[in-house]
This record gives structure tokens, sequence and C-alpha cells, in this order.
């Protein structure tokens, strides 16, 4: 029986994904929706469920969103089929297509045929929940000195609402989300606890009273609130990890700030999606520097992952050649330290990177 992965995911309840997640080695989740990061083999409640989307997203070492098969997949290891198997038997779900295939091999489809009768179907529209924002009121209006250092403005700290917020085992850095239309989606938290960073927690939503202001980044561009008329008016927009990078961008350019933040290590489809509803015809990928080579690692093995972390950055522009230009910023000179942004050198450094930028096409690279 070929099975319809589509109806069988749509049709999960909470209790099931508990279940689920309970066979994969996580403990009870907290706040019902936070599970145990059995996506890496972590131990932290840091793989939050979503169900409007039916997706988690992982705020530690994977910091991405999957579905549940995804998920299955890579905490059994185990192709994708096997992980819709898994998934339909530990649920007793039999929801099937119905072959209508004759002769003795009724019940067999090559797996090219069957992948593809999901690839031609609609993606859903996400509109992500909207916050009351007088939570904002919550917090110190205030610019944290360590950013300040770092060379952001108060002026710019406002713009964006940028916040102080300190309770009990609790300081950190505020940082609203909006959506293209202005609304509240989400808060981040740049924690100032050192045992928070120190344990994958550096970002992570903000809780407020019983409301956690989680989103799912992987619907949301960070920025586009105060920079899509200006992503309009050049039809240009630069993609960077972090909002830090937004902010200083900010203060160097000003009124032809064209940047965004897509807060997290990947671009994904809606966040494509969104940027060629705003007209654009140049793309610029402005990710963080590749960390630095651990001690135990070996040339051979570190050059590895770095052709590891090319690919997936080529992976993310070719989401836009057949639509625009797409330029990739690299640093080929050592201007930048390991796990920096494109921004964190200053406007000299960020003009050298972007005259060696690379332009990706869809027959190539091009200097």
């Amino acid at each position: 029986m070929r099975l319809d992965k589509d109806k069988i995911k749509d049709s999960l309840t909470t209790k099931e994904i508990h279940r689920i997640l309970k066979d994969l080695g996580s403990k009870d989740p907290l706040q019902g929706i936070q599970y145990q990061t059995v996506c890496h083999g972590g131990s932290s409640h840091k793989l939050y469920y979503y169900e409007e989307s039916k997706t988690f997203h992982c705020y530690t070492s994977c910091s991405e969103s999957m579905d549940i098969y995804e998920l299955v997949s890579r905490s059994k290891d185990i192709s994708f089929p096997q992980a819709v198997k898994y998934v339909a038997e530990l649920t007793n779900k039999t929801f099937g297509f119905g072959s209508k295939l004759k002769g003795e091999n009724g019940d067999i489809v090559s797996d090219w045929e069957w992948l593809n009768k999901f690839t031609k179907k609609e993606k859903k529209l996400i509109t992500l929940p909207e916050y009351n924002d007088k939570v904002l009121q919550r917090f110190t209006p205030k610019l944290h000195e360590s950013w300040f250092d770092e060379g952001i403005s108060l002026e710019t700290a406002e713009k964006f609402r940028v916040g102080y917020y300190f309770r009990e085992n609790s300081e950190a850095i505020t940082i609203p989300h909006y959506d293209l239309n202005n609304r509240l989606v989400g808060i981040r938290r740049r924690s100032l606890i050192i045992e928070d960073v120190d344990n994958g927690r550096k970002y992570m939503p903000i809780t407020v009273g019983n409301t956690t202001y989680n989103h799912q980044t992987m619907f949301n561009v960070y920025g586009l609130h105060t920079n899509k008329g200006t992503i309009k008016r050049l039809k240009k927009i630069f993609f960077y990890e972090g909002e830090k990078s937004v902010f200083k961008t900010e203060d160097v350019y000003g009124g032809n700030n064209f940047s965004c933040a897509v807060c997290s290590s990947q671009i994904t489809d809606y966040h494509r999606d969104i940027a060629l509803s705003l007209g654009v015809e140049e793309v610029f990928i402005g990710f963080d520097k590749f960390r630095a080579k651990k001690e135990y690692e070996s040339e051979e093995v570190y050059q590895k992952l770095i052709e590891k972390y090319q690919d997936k950055l080529l992976k993310f522009a070719r989401k836009f050649t057949p639509y625009c230009k797409v330029f990739i910023i690299w640093d080929d000179f050592d201007l930048l330290d390991p796990k920096d942004s494109p921004i964190d050198k200053g406007k000299s450094i960020l003009e050298q990177l972007m005259k060696c930028k690379y332009e990706i096409k869809t027959s190539g690279v091009e200097l």
C-alpha cells in the first residue's frame, strides 16, 4: 500500500506527537510543546512543536525547522519512506492512495513515482499568530552597553524597538519581530546569562508571565517591517543570519539599508517568496563566516566541512536563480574573523567583500 504522508501528518494529534517523541527518546514536554532535541541526540528541551503548521524547530545545534518525517529520519537515521512507515505504524494510520496498478506487483511503485506524488501539491500559506505589542511596555527601552560598544546606536535601537529585560534568573536584550504587515509575531531574547550562552540558549523566544513569544522564523524575514520601502525602491535585498547585522547596516547606510535577517542558518522557500513579492532584482547572501578549525580536527576534515557549508549557500542561492540575479558574499582574504558577519568589521570591509562577491547562475558560478 502506498501511504499518503500528507494525510497522515495532517491528522496527527498532539497526543500522537507526544507518543512519537517519547518513542524517539524524549521525556515529557515542557509547556506542552518543548521536547528534548532528539533530532541531534541532545538532552535540552529546545525542540519546539508548532501545531498549526505541523512542524518542529530546533533552537540549538540544528537551528532548523522540519516536519515529523524529517525529525524521525534524523533521530533514527533512516530514509524518508521508512520514516513515513514508522509514523504510520506507531499511530495506526493507514491513509493510502489506493493502487490502480494491475498484476502480481500491484502494490509496488518506484520511489521516484511515489515521491513525485507529493511535489505536485501546492504549499499551504502560513499566517503567523499575532501578539499584542503592549507587552513591549514590560521591557526597558534602552540599549545594552555591550551592543553600544559594538557600534549600534541608540537611534537604531529605538527604531527597531530593541529593549532590555531583567528579572530573577533572567537578563536579556529583547528583539521584537514583526512581519511584512507590521504585526508583532514573536519576541526573541539575547540572553546575557553566561550559563544560557554556554548551553546553546543565547537566542531564544522570551517568556513573559505565562506566554512564550515564539514564532517560526522559517515563515518570516526580520527587518522588512522597516526596510521594505528601501528594498522595493532599490530592488535589492541582503540576507544576513542575525538581527544584529541589520542594526549595524542601518547605522552605516541609514535610508539605503536593504538588509534583512533570517534568524537561523537557512533560507527557506518562504523567505524567497517574501523577497520576490517585493520585486527584487538582486539578492545578496551574506551569512556568517565559517567557524574556526577545532583542535582535534584534521585539515582535510575541516576543508570538507567548509565545502559542505559552501554547498549549503549554493543551495540557498539557487532558490533565486530562476527569478533574479543572486550573489554570495565569501571572504577569500581573511578580512573577517571566524563566525563574523560581513558587516562586523565595518563599512570598508563589507564593501571590499561586495566587490569580490560571487554571482551564482543556473549554469555555474562567476566572480
